[in-house]
């Protein structure tokens, strides 16, 4: 049964991640639309340079594939999807430490 709680647990932070990520991007959006903007040019910087034959040595007919299954789009959620994994890792962990501060564990031998 622990395995299975695992496994929740796990699928719950991930889609959990990925809701507030969206919910990051809208408020980025719509508050800050240049800082917004700033990110897709940024997302599309590294997209030309991931994509650039010259610096990664793929073969034309494989780069295109390259180009087009990577999107700018993809990269600013994903650094959100990340800053809100680290920020929930923060937020549990502190909950952990916390519960455990209040109600101590004792040391088994």
């Amino acid at each position: 049964m622990s395995f299975l709680a695992l496994i929740l647990r796990a699928g719950s932070v991930i889609f959990l991640s990925l809701i507030l990520a969206s919910v990051a991007l809208v408020y980025v959006g719509i508050e800050y639309p240049s800082a917004l903007n700033s990110m897709l040019v940024r997302a599309s910087v590294v997209k030309d340079y991931i994509t650039n034959t010259a610096n990664t040595g793929l073969d034309v007919r494989y780069n295109v594939w390259v180009k087009f299954l990577i999107q700018e789009q993809q990269f600013v959620f994903m650094f959100f999807v990340i800053i809100m994994r680290i920020v929930l890792l923060l937020f549990f962990s502190g909950l952990t430490a916390l519960y455990r501060l209040i109600w101590p564990v004792s040391a088994r031998a």
